[in-house]
């Protein structure tokens, strides 16, 4: 059902409203052993909010709902399309995005700050370390060796390093390596 709507029981009027809309979707829920994040889309927006709760050892919710006033904080304003990831110890991992490239965000959840917010699209996380490939720079004919076909497939290149955060320590090195990625 979409919408109020009339009803009759036992001779008397009923009047029943729906609690979201047509078009809103679902929250989804995610948690492990410290936090319960809720990730509830924007209803006229890209991307989705995210209501960040504490469980200090007790188990999450069965039901699975989007709380702001009983979540510790919320994440993602309108405008700032940020997708769910991960959900790593006190790390929350998030793509920011509406295309074909975008950002990899990281939160401490224990402080509700970023720790980490640049241009990557690729991300691997180990042993509590991610690894990620941050597009730092257009490339040329000269720094990318696959230029020239990136260009006649209708792509764009660019230089990209690959680094690591290490989320106990929340800080980020360098490896070393880099390649000529294609981008839209």
């Amino acid at each position: 059902m979409t919408g109020p709507m009339t009803a009759m029981l036992a001779g008397l009027p009923l009047i029943c409203v729906t609690l979201s809309s047509p078009g809103m979707a679902e929250p989804q829920c995610h948690s492990n052993d410290r936090y319960l994040v809720v990730a509830q889309p924007h209803e006229d927006d890209a991307g989705n909010r995210f209501a960040v709760t504490r469980l200090n050892g007790a188990p999450p919710p069965a039901a699975c709902a989007f709380d702001e006033r009983a979540a510790d904080f919320v994440l993602g304003a309108a405008g700032d399309p940020l997708w769910f990831a991960e959900l790593a110890g006190n790390s929350l991992i998030l793509n920011r995005s509406t295309g074909p490239q975008g950002d990899l965000v990281v939160y401490d959840l224990r402080s509700g700050k970023v720790v980490l917010d640049v241009p990557s699209d690729e991300y691997e996380l180990k042993d509590n370390v991610v690894t990620f490939w941050q597009r730092m720079a257009r490339a040329t004919r000269e720094t990318c060796p696959a230029f020239a076909e990136n260009e006649a497939s209708g792509f764009g290149s660019v230089t990209a390093v690959r680094k690591t955060l290490d989320l106990a320590t929340q800080s980020v090195t360098e490896t070393g390596d880099s390649k000529c990625m294609p981008v839209q």
